[in-house]
């Protein structure tokens, strides 16, 4: 990959994404709950953007791998503020949802990176990856609505541990480990070739 690749306009998205996390943090952990909902759109148009101009541009190695990274970083960010909200006990998700949901996305990209070092092969987001990372997407930006304005709507439904935020957080959930599953399923040959420490030429594969 060179500089002009790494300058094409998706691929800045994908950046700009990565520099928005930290802000994002900044504005929640500080309670700022309205510059925290526009970071996270903002973030959130990003995705859809650099999707659509590498598709007419064409996709960059780096891009099919850093803008899944991006979203699984800002994803991660946004749960992790959600589970350690301060002002309720025990945080608005529980952490055994963000370990699962993180946890899924670790494992998908060590194994990226895995696949790309040992066979040269940069595995894309699948289908149900993007419907898991539409849904978490839209998800977390309702829970941050409902906490920009959770004064103008019911407080004790959104302040408390197995709340609104809690039930619609349960449907990206699913979404995460239907797509795992997918995952390891679709790529099960490179798999068992890592496991039995054997050569898989995907080259050779109809």
């Amino acid at each position: 990959m060179n500089f002009r690749t790494l300058l094409r306009l998706a691929n800045l998205l994908t950046l700009l994404r990565l520099f928005l996390i930290p802000p994002f943090i900044y504005y929640f952990q500080a309670g700022m709950m309205a510059p925290a909902l526009i970071i996270f759109l903002v973030a959130a148009l990003t995705d859809n953007l650099d999707g659509r101009i590498a598709r007419k541009q064409g996709v960059t190695s780096f891009g099919a791998f850093m803008d899944p990274l991006a979203d699984k970083l800002l994803i991660g960010a946004a749960l992790i503020c959600l589970a350690l909200f301060k002002h309720v006990d025990g945080g608005l998700i529980p952490i055994w949802m963000v370990v699962i949901i993180l946890g899924r996305e670790v494992l998908v990209t060590v194994l990226r990176v895995v696949f790309i070092a040992k066979y040269g092969q940069v595995v894309s987001a699948s289908q149900w990856g993007k419907y898991k990372m539409t849904a978490q997407l839209v998800v977390v930006g309702l829970s941050l609505v409902l906490l920009v304005f959770q004064d103008a709507l019911n407080p004790t439904l959104i302040l408390r541990n197995h709340g609104l935020i809690f039930f619609l957080m349960l449907i990206p959930l699913i979404l995460t480990i239907a797509s795992g599953v997918e995952f390891l399923v679709n790529n099960r040959k490179f798999l068992s070739a890592l496991i039995h420490l054997t050569n898989y030429d995907p080259e050779t594969e109809a």
